[in-house]
């Protein structure tokens, strides 16, 4: 039995012991930034679609009082 551990062993048994909860943190972590960017981008998609929703109405509106002009 060794009476001291060489230089630097003390932090590899320490990370062959923690190397599965250091796997889950870093799963954790990725997957709440792919979280929060897929909710930034459902929120530009709802905005674009908002913005087309305007764009559709009124191109309707244009066509319906060209019609009107024409009769």
């Amino acid at each position: 039995m060794r009476l001291f551990k060489p230089r630097g062993t003390e932090r590899r048994d320490w990370l062959r012991r923690n190397k599965l909860t250091i796997i889950i943190a870093v799963a954790f972590i990725v997957m709440a930034a792919f979280n929060v960017e897929q909710g930034r981008v459902i929120n530009a998609q709802r905005t674009l679609i908002q913005l087309l929703s305007g764009d559709s109405s009124e191109l309707a509106m244009r066509r319906v009082q060209d019609l009107r002009r024409h009769r």
